[in-house]
């Protein structure tokens, strides 16, 4: 028996009907996908900025024992030192210092050479190699970037005292060799001091910043 018009519009209506409802079902399917997918990559995310923070974090603390480890070396050597100061003159600061016998660097009490805190940076670092720190809220990052500059300025100018220590030879006098010892119980031991300070603030802005930002 032949299909009536009105049994074709039916039909046809309950086709595209169907056709409706599978494109709806399919691109719901599609952005529950996508919708999960993100959710996914946005907890992992977090996880690792979470992760990366903490490790900043331990490394600044462990740098933070270093330090007064540090400190406490270099104030033991300044106390040692300032007595035997006083007792030489201009011309003793301008003796060969090979061969001398009023002064001897390694007969300061409680000398150890010339010592600096390790200051570790892999954690920071990290974060900028593998774009995680671009997680940071604007204000976390520039706390951050601040403290690691003011260390790297500390081991620059600590290593450039080492290097004047390792660089004695048969022209090198007193004054080569006494100089960089003051300047590492005075100009050093205060940047120290300062590092320390600072050091100790920052981690608190980071716990902070990282508390409102989670």
């Amino acid at each position: 028996m032949p299909f009536k018009p009105k049994d074709k519009v039916k039909k046809s209506t309950k086709d595209i009907f169907k056709y409706v409802l599978e494109f709806l079902i399919v691109t719901f399917g599609v952005f529950l996908g996508i919708y999960t997918s993100d959710l996914q990559n946005e907890k992992k995310t977090k996880r690792e900025k979470e992760k990366s923070i903490n490790y900043i974090l331990k490394e600044l603390e462990n740098n933070k024992i270093n330090v007064e480890k540090s400190i406490e070396y270099h104030q033991l050597i300044k106390s040692n030192i300032d007595s035997l100061a006083s007792s030489l003159t201009e011309k003793d600061n301008f003796e060969n210092y090979l061969g001398n016998k009023k002064f001897r660097h390694n007969q300061i009490e409680g000398w150890n050479g010339v010592r600096l805190a390790d200051i570790d940076n892999t954690a920071f670092e990290g974060a900028k190699i593998s774009g995680i720190i671009q997680e940071y809220d604007i204000e976390l990052i520039q706390i951050i970037s601040k403290i690691y500059k003011r260390q790297e300025v500390y081991s620059k100018f600590g290593n450039s005292l080492l290097d004047r220590m390792l660089g004695i030879n048969s022209s090198t006098k007193v004054i080569d060799v006494f100089g960089p010892i003051q300047l590492m119980t005075t100009d050093l031991l205060s940047l120290e001091k300062q590092l320390l300070k600072e050091l100790e603030k920052v981690q608190k802005e980071i716990k902070t910043s990282d508390n409102n930002n989670s």
